[in-house]
């Protein structure tokens, strides 16, 4: 089995349907260090350790600092087809009672194969388990379908190594009551839009980014938008291990005045720097 650090693919599946989130930021998305296995095996995947904290520090008690720890499990059908299950657990390292398992995700899956000669077109069809607190305790959701279209520039068009990967998605959730335990409308509908790049060089070191836009709308016709974005630089350290650093920034798409753009590169109050390493099986 070949450990593929920049597997931009499996990523965006993964963040449209069922991001992984970090304990300290739950829009955050976790390292981009996934698998893909070219060799066929029936069972694949990957377990991951990712330490994150805030970019600053004002000393006052207010910086996160959380572990999560993320798995993920294929079971190979065919070369185009699978199916996936993934999950994480969240662990603050500043008030435990915020320790939470992830919401877990199944999806099949339909690598992106060509269309034509520039294009590369896949898809996923998931559903979502209520496995969380934040999810089952507090929104009361009974679970969630969801759908992804994933689509790359064919890697044979581009400089070797180079990658570039978009997808939308959209997410219908089912709620027991239409507000949650604190009286916050919940979300009805959901979709994501994405945009990829990333480099692989020969040394075996990856650099990556990735930014996805997220809506929402509650059950009161209540628009919600925000944003999400990471950097990453990667090191393949054998086949089956790699180790990882980077920056992500997560919040709404607007300030609090509801006009100017809250969407910036750094946010002293958000930002987050993290390192994993990931190991394939």
């Amino acid at each position: 089995m070949k450990f593929k650090v920049q597997a931009l693919v499996g990523f965006l599946a993964t963040l449209l349907l069922a991001s992984p989130s970090f304990a300290n930021n739950a829009s955050a998305a976790s390292s981009t260090t996934v698998v893909q296995d070219p060799h066929g095996d029936l069972l694949n995947g990957f377990v991951q350790l990712a330490r994150s904290t805030s970019l600053y520090d004002f000393q006052d008690g207010t910086r996160k600092d959380g572990m999560d720890y993320v798995a993920r499990f294929n079971l190979n059908l065919s070369k185009q087809y699978l199916v996936r299950v993934d999950g994480s657990f969240s662990q603050d390292l500043n008030n435990s009672d915020n320790n939470d398992v992830s919401d877990t995700y199944i999806s099949f899956v339909r690598n992106p194969s060509p269309v034509g000669r520039w294009v590369m077109l896949g898809y996923s069809l998931g559903a979502v388990a209520p496995t969380s607190k934040d999810s089952h305790t507090r929104q009361n959701l009974e679970g969630a379908t969801s759908a992804a279209m994933i689509a790359m520039i064919n890697p044979d068009r581009l400089i070797p190594g180079f990658a570039v990967v978009g997808g939308i998605s959209i997410r219908k959730n089912f709620h027991s009551y239409d507000t949650d335990i604190n009286g916050n409308v919940n979300t009805e509908y959901s979709s994501a839009q994405s945009i990829s790049v990333g480099y692989d060089f020969a040394s075996g070191i990856s650099l990556s980014a990735q930014f996805v836009h997220k809506n929402g709308l509650t059950y009161q016709n209540n628009i919600l938008e925000s944003f999400e974005h990471s950097e990453e630089i990667d090191y393949g350290i054998n086949q089956n291990v790699a180790i990882a650093i980077g920056h992500t920034n997560a919040g709404s798409v607007l300030k609090a005045n509801g006009v100017d753009s809250n969407i910036a590169l750094i946010d002293e109050n958000a930002s987050l720097v993290y390192a994993s390493l990931t190991v394939a099986f």
